[in-house]
This record gives C-alpha cells, structure tokens and sequence, in this order.
C-alpha cells in the first residue's frame, strides 16, 4: 500500500443543483435509443446502492476510508425475464456498471485482506438497474 502525503480529505466532489444534476443525467438519457437500437448494448439509466450495503463496506475499513472511487466497468447481461442474468461474453447484451471502492487518503483503494473467514468484501456493485428498477417518473 503507497503512503505518503494524503491526496484525499473526505471533502472532495461537489454538492450541485438539482438542475445541473438533470443537465448531466439528461446527456446520457438523450442516448437511449442510439444504444436500444444498436442492439449490442442494454441500456443503463443508473443503478441504486442502499445505504446498508455501503454502511456494511464502511464498516470493514473503520476510520481508513475517506471516500470511494467509482470505476466504471460492463459485462454480459441478460435482462429478459425477471431478474438479471449474468452470461459469457458474446451471449448476451453488454451492459454498463459500476464497481464502488472504499479509498484510504493516500489514494489507494482499499482491500479487505485474502483469506480472512470473515471476509465480508471490499467493493459495492451489482445494484438494481434502471430503466427496470426505477423511481417513478419526475420532471427532473
């Protein structure tokens, strides 16, 4: 693990306006029929975390965590049907998700160590995705 000089205070990111929040999130829905229509991609609106789960992530690092870095990664998803099914690589849609990870102030994303038995991980992922799982339609 790199230490040094602390990069991160916990302050960073920004608190903005509901309206510069709906400018962003309406460049990404202006997509939507772009990436439907291309058929090789599922769309993805946004995907919920629940605060328990993050409380729970918190929790394995105690006072190291001063924030978290969310990498933006896809996979093979399947969203016929009920719920989501995780396919091999070429049978199903991609689809956009996150990984979430608790980061230290140095900088470095922290890991819970290999081969503890109570192991309870070090990442948040796999959130309910939206446009299944959504919030009622708003003028936002």
């Amino acid at each position: 693990m790199t230490q040094g000089k602390a990069v991160f205070t916990g302050d960073e990111g920004e608190i903005i306006l509901a309206a510069d929040a709906k400018t962003i999130k309406d460049g990404h829905k202006g997509r939507r029929k772009e990436i439907e229509e291309g058929g090789k991609d599922n769309y993805v609106e946004a995907e919920f975390f629940g605060l328990n789960t993050f409380n729970k992530l918190i929790a394995n690092f105690k006072d190291e965590c001063v924030g978290f870095r969310v990498y933006h990664g896809s996979r093979h998803e399947d969203h016929a049907g009920e719920g989501v099914k995780i396919t091999k690589e070429g049978s199903a849609k991609r689809t956009s998700r996150v990984v979430i990870v608790p980061v230290d102030k140095y900088g470095n994303d922290l890991r819970s160590p290999r081969g503890l038995k109570d192991d309870s991980g070090s990442a948040v992922a796999n959130g309910p995705l939206c446009p299944n799982k959504c919030a009622p339609p708003t003028n936002d």
